[in-house]
């Protein structure tokens, strides 16, 4: 009988256990639920801030805000954990004015993110340090804020054991969680912006290069982008880009309405990064017979700005038929080697390698450049051609060594170590 009744007491302690540990995921699925909500919410918020030219925001970035808010989720749940355990149960009053601080400094926030649709998208100097306070401050308030009211509403707090305490392990790995791993994750988005700038400084978009350094100054303050500093760069490029915009200026005063001086202000919107203007200004001449090999051509490489591959495509077509009928000259022939090159990289984008590869090939005949080569070397290294991709590396570096001695030299090392083709690229390099 004794037996009996141990055994019994013994399943209603297991049971009891089951039920404790099938409860706990329960809320804090719920917790998880609502945060992943509210970082979609946020992260939506900053793209339509974003998509205003804002740079007043911490996080700048969907993905970025996306990133904060759920790695902050962990150190939120401990914090309210240990809240309802020691405030909850042994002061009530502070516990509630907790809750009020809380509840009422979200909804501050909620309230300026809501009524503030367009701020202010100048730079100063102090808004990269201030973000970097306000990203986990921000998330830390608003999610443990969600805590505290999923606590009270599924009654969990009310129900947290007071004896249990997590250890400094469980701590650490929430605060590494919440702060370094964003952090991580920060740089190497910062990274690849660095790279989106030089490709955009090397193809003239100072517009587009301006509002990405302008991200990396409040990401990364202490960044370099081509050995400058980001924000003197930014200080650059805010010169150049006023420069610009007065010059347009000056343009829209005079009556002057022909295809040439249509044509320049359009340029000078497009190196501003303002494509949708520069089309507009260029549609009364878009469907002209005579028109420009100039103006066909800077409408496909507003086109490849906007990813339209096969429109881009068609209007270099159109750039190189009209050079061809020009007479020979130094600017022809220049314009006949940018528009093989646009049609290139439309081509490759479209997936269309064969047509791509001639194309280049076509640019390369007409001007054996460095440049030239390192773009077909590129090309092969996409395109999985190792050896061709090696030997074109190798006669960009030879040709212009200050320019493309280190990456072409990291292009190889790529090939090496990554491509299917490596065997003959470490033969070739042995060599």
């Amino acid at each position: 009988m004794k037996c009996q009744n141990d055994s019994l007491d013994t399943t209603a302690a297991i049971d009891i256990e089951i039920n404790e540990a099938t409860d706990l995921p329960q809320g804090r699925s719920l917790i998880i639920l609502l945060a992943i909500i509210l970082a979609c919410l946020t992260g939506w918020w900053v793209s339509m801030v974003r998509g205003a030219g804002s740079l007043s925001l911490p996080y700048l970035r969907v993905d970025i805000a996306i990133v904060c808010f759920v790695c902050m989720l962990p150190l939120a749940i401990l914090s309210s954990d240990w809240l309802f355990r020691v405030f909850s149960h042994h002061s009530p009053p502070l516990f509630k004015l907790v809750q009020i601080i809380f509840y009422t400094g979200a909804a501050g926030i909620l309230i300026i993110a809501l009524t503030n649709n367009h701020p202010n998208g100048t730079l100063s100097s102090y808004d990269a340090w201030e973000s970097m306070i306000l990203r986990p401050v921000l998330a830390f308030w608003l999610m443990l804020t969600l805590c505290l009211i999923e606590g009270q509403i599924s009654g969990r707090g009310k129900c947290s054991d007071p004896t249990f305490k997590p250890g400094v392990l469980l701590w650490g790995l929430a605060l590494i969680t919440a702060v370094l791993v964003p952090s991580i994750y920060i740089q190497s988005r910062v990274d690849e912006i660095v790279t989106t700038v030089d490709e955009s400084l090397g193809s003239g978009r100072l517009g587009d290069a301006r509002h990405l350094t302008r991200e990396v100054c409040v990401l990364a303050p202490w960044q370099k982008i081509g050995g400058l500093p980001a924000g003197d760069l930014a200080r650059d490029l805010d010169r150049s880009c006023f420069e610009i915009e007065r010059n347009l200026e000056y343009m829209q005063l005079e009556s002057n309405e022909s295809e040439e001086a249509t044509y320049q202000r359009a340029r000078l919107l497009t190196i501003l990064g303002k494509r949708s203007a520069a089309l507009r200004l260029l549609a009364p001449w878009k469907d002209q017979k005579t028109v420009s090999p100039l103006t066909c051509q800077l409408l496909g490489n507003i086109y490849q700005h906007q990813e339209l591959w096969g429109e881009s495509e068609r209007w270099y077509r159109k750039s190189l038929n009209a050079w061809k009928r020009l007479t020979h000259s130094e600017q022809q022939q220049a314009g006949i080697v940018s528009a093989w090159k646009g049609i290139a990289f439309a081509e490759r984008k479209r997936g269309n390698y064969e047509e791509a590869e001639s194309a280049y090939l076509s640019a390369l005949s007409l001007a054996p450049t460095a440049d030239q080569h390192y773009l077909l070397a590129q090309f092969y290294e996409d395109t999985q051609q190792t050896s061709k991709a090696r030997e074109h590396a190798t006669q960009a570096m030879s040709l212009n060594a200050d320019r493309y001695g280190k990456s072409g030299q990291k292009l190889i090392t790529s090939l090496q170590q990554q491509h299917f083709g490596c065997l003959n690229v470490w033969q070739g390099s042995s060599r």
